[in-house]
């Protein structure tokens, strides 16, 4: 059952984070402000979860997991809800900063306690979460379209908070059992004296954290273009584009659940995450550097992308669970900043360096990708 609920948890929190995409005009329309002033709900939530996780992972790491995880998810839920019901734009910025704050107190803490299980079953446990985070992302834009249209805008985040308040109530039930529980729900007393400024210090966390934004954070904001650049070579429709990038996202999904069996045939995460960052770079200078004559020659590298980005990201958030134990939530809790800044920082220069033509993108590519390759180099194990 804890399984399920950490995949919802993650599920919940990638859907808050693209739904909004295909109903800006709705919501701009009601609440009385142009629809691209409505992108401040993406970016105040953003804010928020990047500068408040590190704080929630390291109290979750002194107080237990579920002392973060049951308000956090409680919080998410209030916050949904205001938000399907706010009267003007200001108060859903109020609310939206509600939401990141309640968010970085789920996923991140989501991905620690699933590390905390046994070495078994820690890997299992973090390819559920991030195909939860993963299918949330691919299924929100079309669900919040069609309760948009069915209903009302409104309707979406009144769903997400429901969901969350019965996530948050099953966590409760589970908290008052200690065994469906892993065994490090409260961590060791040395985490007591964490800070987020130490913890770059522990050996391959500073790497680790680094291609989170460089790698995770950076691929996003190249992968995100793809779709542009097909409108523009190709002629692709934007349906046509949608529905590819469905399919993408759930070939993502089938890299989260192979992780694990792919992370045991390499020495650990870090190089199953080396390897696919080297599939990403190559892949992703082909397709932007050189024109195809069709949409069908660009499919299979687009897809071995996808593949390789599923594969990577969770194997990348298991191996920076495993540096320290006792501070994995605040290790966790930055890697979601890192994530967050990167993709925030890097889409900004991705569409920049589309502006000036393929040469652009591909250079990109290469020092994002390459930068993050570089830094996941081998260290020595001294887990503190």
């Amino acid at each position: 059952m804890l399984n399920v609920l950490l995949f919802l948890i993650a599920f919940l929190v990638g859907a808050d984070e693209l739904m909004l995409g295909p109903i800006l005009a709705p919501i701009g329309n009601d609440l009385g402000v142009a629809p691209e002033r409505v992108t401040l709900f993406i970016t105040t939530y953003s804010v928020a979860l990047a500068c408040v996780a590190p704080f929630l992972g390291a109290y979750s790491d002194r107080h237990g997991r579920m002392a973060v995880l049951i308000p956090a998810s409680l919080l998410f839920g209030l916050a949904s809800v205001a938000t399907g019901v706010v009267g003007t734009f200001e108060a859903g910025l109020v609310t939206r900063v509600v939401t990141g704050l309640a968010s970085a107190g789920m996923l991140p803490i989501a991905f620690a306690l699933a590390a905390d299980a046994s070495d078994g079953e820690a890997m299992k446990r973090i390819a559920w979460v991030q195909s939860g985070l993963t299918l949330g992302m691919i299924a929100s834009p079309a669900l919040g379209a069609f309760l948009t249209e069915s209903l009302s805008w409104r309707a979406g985040f009144l769903v997400l908070g429901v969901c969350a308040w019965m996530v948050a109530a099953a966590l409760g039930y589970l908290s008052v059992s200690e065994k469906a529980l892993p065994v490090h729900t409260v961590v060791a007393p040395e985490a007591r004296e964490a800070s987020p400024s130490k913890i770059w210090a522990i050996p391959g966390a500073a790497g680790a954290l680094l291609a989170m934004c460089f790698g995770l954070g950076g691929g996003i904001g190249l992968f995100n273009l793809i779709g542009q650049h097909l409108r523009d070579t190709q002629g692709v429709s934007m349906w046509s584009v949608g529905s590819l990038y469905a399919a993408l996202g759930c070939v993502s999904v089938i890299g989260n659940l192979l992780m694990p069996r792919l992370s045991v045939r390499l020495e650990s995460g870090r190089q199953v995450m080396r390897v696919a960052l080297v599939v990403c770079v190559l892949v992703s200078v082909w397709f932007y550097l050189f024109p195809a004559n069709s949409l069908l020659v660009l499919i299979p590298p687009l897809l071995l992308w996808s593949l390789a980005g599923g594969v990577g990201s969770p194997a990348l958030q298991s191996y920076i669970a495993e540096l320290s134990p006792a501070h994995r939530g605040i290790l966790m809790s930055l890697a979601m900043t890192m994530m967050h800044l990167g993709v925030a920082m890097w889409s900004g220069v991705a569409g920049f360096a589309y502006s000036t033509g393929p040469v652009g993108m591909a250079m990109l590519a290469i020092v994002l990708f390459g930068v993050a390759i570089t830094v996941l180099k081998p260290v020595k194990s001294n887990p503190i």
